[in-house]
């Protein structure tokens, strides 16, 4: 009796996480990076997955994005910087300790170039446009590697010539 028990309730346990567990999608996180900062609840999904089950470095570094996005929709100044700051903590922090993660210089690139000049947070654009043309082609991902290309080159941030290297 006790051990028809225990596979019930294993079985259940196995249906449940089965049905109603939730994985993180970086493809989907991916797609949407370039709207996080227009969609408030393509954010807020997407920010809360990843607090929730982030595990490696780009998907922290896409964790720390989608906190700064948060202070595009929210109209408190003080949680505005709040979630500015530490997502800007946390992504540094991931490059740091990552420094050739190329994913994570596109994300901090992407979002330096395109914040107020006003937050203090451009340092870095030049050293990650260089990075990306001599490192994105490493990239193994042909699909992620692609996607990041074809936002960079609408980003119209990268004269043709660095184009034709960003592209090998």
């Amino acid at each position: 009796m006790m051990r028809k028990c225990f596979y019930v309730v294993l079985f259940q346990m196995l249906v449940t996480t089965t049905l109603f567990g939730q994985k993180l999608s970086l493809k989907e996180i991916r797609k949407d990076f370039k709207i996080g900062h227009k969609d408030e609840s393509t954010c807020t999904k997407h920010l809360e997955m990843l607090e929730e089950y982030a595990d490696c470095p780009v998907e922290r570094g896409y964790e720390a994005a989608y906190h700064m996005f948060m202070a595009k929709h929210t109209g408190n100044p003080f949680k505005k910087m709040g979630y500015f700051k530490s997502g800007k903590k946390m992504l540094e922090e991931e490059i740091a300790d990552n420094p050739n993660e190329i994913e994570l210089r596109y994300i901090r690139l992407c979002i330096q170039y395109y914040i107020p000049a006003y937050l203090g947070y451009k340092a870095n654009i030049e050293e990650d446009k260089d990075f990306l043309v001599d490192n994105l082609y490493k990239l193994k991902d042909q699909e992620t590697k692609q996607l990041i290309y074809t936002y960079l080159k609408g980003a119209k941030m990268y004269s043709d010539a660095e184009l034709v290297l960003l592209g090998r």
